[in-house]
């Protein structure tokens, strides 16, 4: 199992996740220069999400200012690896162009910003175009199953639900992102090939813990945690 993660991720975090999986390898993502132009903003310069979009459990499409070094250790691990037309720059929504997010056959997005490489491959495979407002959609959600998530934002809560989907929404705030005032609950978790939500800290401290945890228990969703640690937004974990 190959975890790809922010190199600025603290290391008590990356400390507690190599102690929870001790079997995986972690690869840091240092962000990608886009030549030319504006590269995107400090904040999220590192976010793994910003540059790929995981379309399963080892397929990716990617920004073409990606490092050719991270991508060969990528194939070397067995991803399949899809070049994308767009770069990130500069600030949203400008940086959102790879930040979908996959539902069961729905590709949740704000589709006015979205990579057309991304747009291609729904096509060819059969999948469903949801809109939403928020083109950060991957960073705003939590994939649980193919029958709920976790998010913060109302649109793509709404959205979801249309499909028939569960969703718990939480009010925005209490993780971690710095330089921001608060990161959103997509970018604080990942998907294990196992199908267990790995979260970046431990639900116990978030405000609404209780009602995160009685919701993974509704839908059987095994899942880890990072004892003692605030939840901290790292663009998402990518794990195939």
């Amino acid at each position: 199992m190959v975890i790809i993660h922010d190199k600025r991720l603290p290391k008590k975090y990356l400390a507690a996740l190599k102690q929870k999986l001790p079997d995986a390898e972690f690869f840091a993502f240092s962000g990608a220069a886009s030549p030319g132009g504006e590269s995107v903003y400090e904040t999220i310069f590192c976010h793994p999400d910003i540059y790929f979009f995981q379309i399963d459990t080892k397929k990716f499409v990617f920004s073409p200012n990606v490092s050719a070094d991270m991508l060969d250790l990528l194939r070397s691990k067995g991803a399949v690896l899809i070049k994308g037309k767009d770069t990130p720059f500069g600030r949203y929504p400008n940086t959102a162009k790879y930040n979908a997010v996959r539902v069961k056959d729905n590709i949740f997005h704000d589709f006015d910003h979205t990579d057309p490489v991304i747009k291609e491959i729904i096509c060819e495979n059969g999948l469903k175009e949801i809109a939403v407002k928020q083109g950060y959609s991957r960073c705003s959600l939590v994939n649980i199953n193919d029958r709920a998530v976790i998010t913060s934002d109302k649109g793509i809560a709404s959205a979801v639900k249309t499909e028939g989907i569960d969703a718990l929404l939480l009010r925005p705030g209490s993780i971690l992102l710095p330089g921001e005032k608060y990161g959103f609950i997509g970018g604080a978790s990942g998907v294990l090939p196992d199908g267990r939500i790995i979260f970046l800290g431990d639900i116990e401290l978030h405000p609404e813990g209780e009602r995160i945890k009685k919701f993974l228990i509704k839908y059987s969703a095994d899942h880890v945690i990072l004892d003692g640690l605030p939840l901290y937004d790292a663009g998402s974990l990518l794990i195939f």
